[in-house]
């Protein structure tokens, strides 16, 4: 199949929006009503859900009144004809207004997506419950009670059944939204497969029993089995005229699997799992992404790009 490769776009003209949503009612805040707005946004495949940092400098008291613990936040950022969502999540932690020089920042940090790795709703399934009798002994004493006890089962599958029948069955259940699902085999179980342990953990174990792998980007839960062409079709192109800032960097050691790590002007359309094709001194041709830094600090806009070899 035919490779598709991209240069479109102009690395100047940024803006930024961030939109925060409290009980259905939405503030926004953009660097183009004058409001300046900085951001870390990570974006990785290795499972787990990242953390990110926006900071608003000198925004009104009425607007900090409005952002709580738990308020749902979108990021856009990007020039003009580049601009999109480089993050979503739920706010964890707000930092009370500090002076930092001349300026007043605001800061919130929030976890992209949904974190379901606590969720124990299939983990603890009810299935009722009885009274019985239990006796206890505190020194020579026994004492006999009556308490209730709570059956708790967890969901089996019968044999034969295939690795897409158990992740549509718990992400429905336990209500898990996966914006991609891709298995590079869809392995069937002979013996049949028993739920004992928490959703998202038993869906990270059967992509794994797939060839496949589970992680979260721009706000959204997916299953990549790493084929190219990727399944968001970006395929960016980046050379020294066209995203790079510097030439690539090796690393040998990043988790035994050989690394370049890219400096580039920021672009929203790059993040975990993107197909980039990359044109330097020291590496060239498609090459996968395995982690993303937005990064924007006062008048930069750039990002750090991690890419497999």
């Amino acid at each position: 199949m035919k490779e598709k490769i991209s240069s479109k776009g102009y690395y100047w003209g940024y803006k930024t929006v961030v939109t925060i949503t409290h009980s259905g009612n939405k503030l926004t805040l953009s660097t183009a009503d004058n409001t300046d707005i900085d951001y870390e946004v990570n974006s990785t495949d290795g499972g787990s859900p990242a953390s990110n940092t926006v900071t608003f400098y000198n925004i009104a008291k009425s607007h900090q009144s409005k952002i709580h613990k738990g308020d749902h936040i979108v990021i856009k950022s990007g020039p003009s004809d580049l601009y999109g969502v480089l993050s979503e999540g739920n706010i964890t932690n707000i930092t009370p207004e500090t002076l930092d020089s001349a300026d007043k920042s605001f800061q919130v940090t929030f976890t992209e997506g949904i974190d379901y790795s606590k969720d124990k709703r299939l983990y603890s399934k009810f299935n009722g419950s009885k009274m019985v009798k239990k006796t206890v002994t505190a020194g020579k004493t026994k004492v006999t009670y009556t308490k209730r006890q709570v059956k708790k089962v967890n969901i089996a599958f019968k044999k034969g059944v295939k690795a897409k029948q158990i992740i549509d069955r718990i992400k429905r259940d336990a209500k898990i939204e996966i914006s991609v699902c891709r298995l590079k085999k869809n392995k069937v179980y002979k013996k049949g497969y028993t739920l004992s342990s928490k959703p998202l953990t038993a869906i990270k174990a059967i992509a794994k029993d797939c060839g496949s792998k589970v992680y979260y980007r721009q706000g959204k839960l997916v299953i990549d089995d790493n084929a190219k062409p990727n399944p968001y079709n970006e395929h960016l192109y980046l050379d020294m005229k066209n995203g790079l800032t510097a030439e690539p960097t090796a690393d040998e050691s990043d988790g035994g699997s050989k690394t370049y790590t890219l400096a580039c002007f920021d672009d929203p359309r790059l993040s975990a799992g993107s197909a980039v094709y990359v044109k330097a001194t020291n590496i060239s041709g498609l090459k996968r992404v395995k982690s993303v830094n937005h990064k924007h600090d006062k008048s930069t806009y750039e990002m750090e790009v991690v890419v497999y070899a």
